[in-house]
């Protein structure tokens, strides 16, 4: 992607916290034209009927399920565990509970079935509250780059073709003098944990990569890795690190909260906002794709070169070796000796021919013994 990747996401919102506040609103125009029918072109658009669920064939071994309250001001997570356990207590299949936040448990369940049927189990609407799988037990986000920005996202959903379903197609916006732009890419949601290595329009082959979102700034406090919806921080000016909104900021000095420098502190120049990008970046750097879960050439040792002299046996001797019987001795012996050898070659064949024909149980000592005896008859 771009070096304006931090500016952009498929929702069409820049992801400083100043761009957000900006055009949050909706009313933003889109393009020039700025009417409905850019609005409904570029309109993201998910498969009719769609529902989060997990494959009945699938096993994970684990399959959560998030519970949140339908009121705001809900905390489950802070309520009474015991008294969440009553509950869910009708609820067949829970393995375990967890608390994740203040508003949100987890449930996991052992079967996908289990976990599906909760989905729309009673207990949710009789106590408030809603059910759903994360994306991130059953969905992937692909970035594809270079597709024409004339192509509505309904157009690309049903020409669009890959290994995996695909149930969710968005165009990357970006900001330009107070304007939503399309760009030439777009993120392609998948069915499944794992990217198709490629997506294909009209025949046409396209790379799919990993998705990464942008790193999250909170516009209250101007830290990083959280919103302002949970920040519980005073309020900072992105413009002169003072304790108010900057929209109110009449100063003239310019000060970063973050590194004390002189620039605002959604800057991309920023040296903390660097740091956290890279770590956020390699955070989320691993491509998972069909083509890399197939096994690689270096994942074997390699063989030996035919002309590399390998000792094969070190010592004129050889271990339980019958009684008043020769054998044939090969010392320092190279492969190309060995499989001229014709002698040696035989005795081998007879062995497997004779193991393949017995009953007999092929222990290694039985496997020796076998060789031992068709090398002195040869």
């Amino acid at each position: 992607m771009s070096s304006d990747d931090d500016d952009i996401n498929f929702l069409g919102f820049p992801s400083d916290p100043v761009g957000t506040d900006m055009v949050a609103n909706k009313k933003r125009k889109l393009g020039e034209d700025g009417g409905k029918e850019d609005e409904s072109k570029y309109k993201i658009f998910s498969k009719p009927g769609y529902k989060r669920m997990y494959p009945d064939n699938c096993t994970n071994g684990e399959f959560p399920v998030y519970v949140e309250g339908l009121k705001q001001d809900d905390k489950i997570g802070n309520k009474n565990p015991l008294l969440l356990s009553k509950i869910f207590k009708k609820v067949k299949g829970i393995h375990e509970s967890r608390r994740l936040k203040a508003n949100k448990i987890m449930l996991v369940f052992k079967q996908a079935s289990a976990a599906n049927d909760f989905l729309k189990h009673s207990c949710l609407e009789e106590n408030s509250m809603k059910a759903y799988i994360p994306a991130s037990s059953v969905e992937a986000i692909g970035v594809v780059r270079y597709i024409p920005k004339e192509t509505s996202n309904k157009d690309l959903f049903h020409k669009l073709t890959a290994d995996a379903e695909i149930i969710t197609v968005r165009r990357f916006m970006k900001k330009e003098q107070d304007e939503l732009v399309p760009l030439t890419t777009i993120s392609v949601t998948f069915v499944g944990t794992v990217l198709p290595q490629y997506i294909y329009l009209d025949n046409w082959r396209y790379k799919v990569f990993k998705y990464v979102p942008p790193l999250m700034q909170c516009y209250k406090c101007l830290k990083f890795n959280h919103s302002a919806k949970i920040c519980r921080s005073e309020q900072v000016c992105s413009k002169c690190n003072g304790k108010h909104n900057y929209k109110e900021c009449t100063s003239e000095i310019v000060k970063c909260s973050n590194c004390q420098g002189e620039h605002f502190a959604i800057s991309k120049l920023c040296p903390i906002k660097i740091e956290k990008q890279e770590i956020h970046k390699n955070k989320n750097n691993s491509n998972k794709t069909y083509a890399s879960l197939l096994v690689k050439n270096n994942d074997f040792p390699s063989l030996p070169q035919r002309s590399q002299n390998v000792p094969i046996v070190q010592s004129n001797k050889i271990k339980n070796k019958p009684s008043g019987q020769s054998l044939p001795i090969i010392v320092n012996d190279s492969i190309e000796n060995i499989v001229n050898n014709s002698k040696l070659i035989d005795a081998v064949v007879k062995t497997l021919i004779a193991l393949g024909n017995s009953n007999q149980i092929k222990t290694s000592a039985h496997i020796r013994e076998e060789l031992l005896k068709n090398l002195s008859s040869s």
